[in-house]
């Protein structure tokens, strides 16, 4: 012998059918179950050493930005401060062992973008 238990439907109750109603109705409803699969994988896959590499990641780009911020800071004061150097006063600035390590970097950042093309 089964019983019917009859629940009263709400305002709230009856609005909420018809939103998901239209999901279903409109497929939308498969989309959503997609994203939560997508975030539920993400929370499964995101480990100590995931957030760690992430975090050192974004360190690092952070650093890359206060270092290049420092070198224009620089580079526009010594412009300001100083006139175009001529072709004989560039090879002067070689002997500057600063400029060599930039332009040593410089070179090797050229090379390695080339290497990826």
């Amino acid at each position: 012998m089964s019983e019917e238990i009859k629940v009263q439907k709400t305002a709230a109750m009856q609005e909420i059918e018809d939103k998901m109603t239209m999901l279903v109705q409109t497929g939308r409803i498969d989309n959503l179950i997609d994203l939560l699969a997508v975030v539920s994988d993400q929370i499964e896959m995101t480990t100590t050493p995931i957030v760690e590499k992430m975090v050192h990641s974004i360190d690092n780009m952070a650093s890359a930005g206060f270092v290049t911020e420092n070198a224009v800071r620089y580079a526009k004061r010594e412009s300001v401060k100083n006139e175009v150097p001529s072709l004989f006063g560039m090879l002067k600035l070689l002997r500057d062992e600063d400029t060599r390590k930039g332009l040593a970097f410089m070179l090797n950042l050229t090379k390695g973008i080339g290497k990826q093309m």
